[in-house]
């Protein structure tokens, strides 16, 4: 992988992450920071958009499956963050504020969440759908294995994402491998635009590694 990009991939509900973040700026000095966020997200994140009452227009954008899995998300995170002492999502607004802080520029390269939820809707079949739910409503006794306050390790990694893969490939399709696709496309453009800037590729870990091997084929202009 070319010297000019750096991936951090983290956990978006640990305090050992925005360390990690902090010090890769700090030592890595990058011109552009790439942060795994769209814009609605961003806007969310540092409380930008008006908050909108429950209505039937976002359950039309996203679907009921969309609209389900945001909110149990959302809870979900909640919980973790309050074990941690991190609130959900502090990896990728550290990666903005210290990225502004150093003088980078800011660039949002995932998918709209909307999208993402809509697909979710759409193509996932009834039957994986409620298999999620299950294996979510159990997944505290799973994730009391690891060490939620730290990014686990790439062979940990590695082992959720092909269990996922294996047990869920729809929803796999539309949460990991589509967005990863989407985010490769928007690094190539950024390199396409900045061929000489340093840039700083913040994502959870999950994506890492995909990410990360599509960096090492890359041209380098």
């Amino acid at each position: 992988m070319d010297e000019r990009f750096l991936v951090v991939g983290t956990s978006h509900v640990s305090k050992n992450s925005v360390n990690q973040i902090k010090k890769s700026i700090s030592d890595f000095k990058p011109d552009i920071v790439a942060v795994e966020l769209d814009i609605n997200r961003y806007r969310n994140l540092f409380g930008k958009s008006k908050k909108r009452k429950f209505n039937f227009k976002i359950i039309k954008q996203i679907g009921i499956f969309g609209f389900l899995f945001l909110l149990f998300g959302s809870i979900s995170q909640k919980i973790i963050g309050k074990r941690t002492g991190s609130r959900a999502g502090n990896d990728m607004k550290s990666a903005i504020i210290y990225g502004k802080k150093a003088g980078a520029k800011i660039a949002l390269i995932d998918q709209d969440i909307r999208i993402t939820l809509n697909k979710l809707s759409r193509k996932v079949p009834l039957r994986e759908k409620l298999k999620l739910f299950t294996f979510l409503f159990k997944s505290n006794k799973r994730t009391a294995k690891f060490d939620i306050k730290s990014v686990p390790n790439n062979k940990i990694i590695k082992q959720l994402i092909s269990e996922f893969k294996s047990d869920f490939p729809n929803i796999y399709s539309c949460l990991v491998k589509d967005r990863d696709d989407y985010m490769k496309r928007q690094i190539k453009i950024l390199n396409t635009k900045f061929p000489e800037s340093k840039i700083l590729i913040v994502i959870g870990a999950g994506h890492k590694e995909k990410v990360e091997k599509y960096l090492e084929n890359v041209k380098i202009k």
